[in-house]
């Protein structure tokens, strides 16, 4: 075990340069970062989880005393030890308001003016010196820290992109003419079916069958005149 307090101030640091991929909000996710390692953007937070987180990931105690169960406020975080401001460290917290307070941020500079990491805001987290917010009364509080330090030496997890989507080729038509393709026979014009043949009057007697005529008329006239004496 040991102190988490450089831990706690180089996250905070990190969360300032990377703050395009935080979130202020105080809906139910607010807290939703708290125990995914590597942190994983967006990260969901306000004020009071943004000072929890860095507590968190840095190795050190729930500020709140809760045990990290996703919850505290300001008001819970009060139960810290109040400090005077010559004696504030980098790593240790302010509470700014009356009651259970209005807002926190976690100090990086000690000194007159302490210099803080806010995130009480879309935007933030922000470099904030503690006169540039003013809002009175101003509470310096200390928590336990010890703890096994992790410090910001991971990528974080980058949310997966929408999977590309490849453009469909476009079909060429230029080769498609009018006219019929080669392998197609063109239509041709439809044939008129041919006339029946019709026949002229015979005015031939060999056509009539004359000759037979002949023939039978010959033998009608023997057997008329019977058998030749």
């Amino acid at each position: 075990m040991s102190d988490t307090r450089n831990a706690i101030v180089e996250w905070a640091k990190w969360a300032h340069d990377n703050k395009a991929h935080f979130n202020y909000t105080e809906g139910p996710e607010r807290m939703s970062a708290i125990g995914v390692y590597p942190p994983k953007f967006p990260i969901n937070a306000d004020c009071s989880a943004f000072v929890t987180w860095c507590y968190w990931i840095a190795g050190a105690p729930d500020p709140n005393g809760l045990h990290y169960d996703h919850e505290g406020y300001t008001g819970t975080l009060l139960h810290g030890l109040e400090i005077p401001r010559d004696q504030v460290q980098p790593g240790d917290v302010i509470v700014y308001g009356p009651g259970t307070g209005w807002h926190t941020a976690l100090v990086i500079e000690a000194g007159a003016d302490p210099l803080t990491i806010s995130h009480g805001q879309q935007g933030d987290p922000s470099l904030v010196r503690v006169s540039q917010d003013g809002r009175q009364p101003q509470r310096y509080l200390r928590f336990k820290t010890e703890g096994t330090p992790r410090y910001p030496d991971t990528k974080p997890v980058a949310p997966a992109a929408p999977a590309a989507v490849a453009p469909q080729p476009v079909a060429d038509l230029t080769h498609i003419q009018s006219a019929p393709q080669a392998h197609q026979t063109p239509l041709e014009a439809p044939v008129a079916p041919a006339a029946p043949q019709v026949e002229e009057p015979a005015t031939n007697k060999a056509h009539m069958g004359w000759p037979l005529i002949k023939e039978v008329e010959a033998v009608i006239e023997a057997v008329i005149e019977g058998p030749a004496a």
